[in-house]
């Protein structure tokens, strides 16, 4: 498996290479992309795949880097830890993703009522730009995680 900053090193370059679509189609006014995609959802699509890269990956399930990054707020990750198991539903491309982001919102959705402030007052217009950017953020892990066994059962 790639290591963790080759993980970040490819992750953060399929950023670039998104975002320069992104901005090509936005420039070019093409389709359903100039009516949707603006400075701002971009702005949190590029947030959110950047914190799912450095803190939501697929490894949560380990004592991963991105599992420390958290700090002292890694024992919210700690039920995630101990339900999957590593390389197994955790890195499947559709429950993996799903399962990372349901516990987050889990968690979010708590910390949030527990700190008395209304769910109704989040913006739903970036709901879908930061679920994406997370998603893709993920994909990416897991496909180069993918990508590397492969290349080592063949060598």
């Amino acid at each position: 498996m790639p290591k963790v900053k080759t993980h970040d090193t490819i992750n953060t370059a399929v950023l670039v290479g998104v975002l320069s679509g992104l901005y090509y189609l936005m420039w070019k006014e093409i389709g359903f992309v100039s009516i949707y995609l603006n400075t701002y959802t971009l702005l949190v699509f590029s947030l959110a795949y950047l914190f799912a890269t450095f803190y939501l990956s697929p490894d949560l399930d380990t004592n991963s880097k991105p599992y420390k990054r958290w700090g002292m707020l890694r024992i919210l990750w700690w039920p995630y830890k101990v339900i999957f198991k590593h390389r197994g539903f955790s890195h499947n491309p559709i429950l993996g993703p799903l399962s990372i982001i349901l516990n987050l919102g889990l968690i979010i959705a708590a910390l949030l009522l527990l700190g008395g402030v209304d769910l109704q007052i989040i913006p739903t217009n970036f709901i879908i730009p930061a679920m994406a950017g997370m998603v893709l953020s993920m994909e990416v892990h897991i496909i180069s995680d993918s990508f590397v066994s492969k290349l080592k059962s063949i060598f």
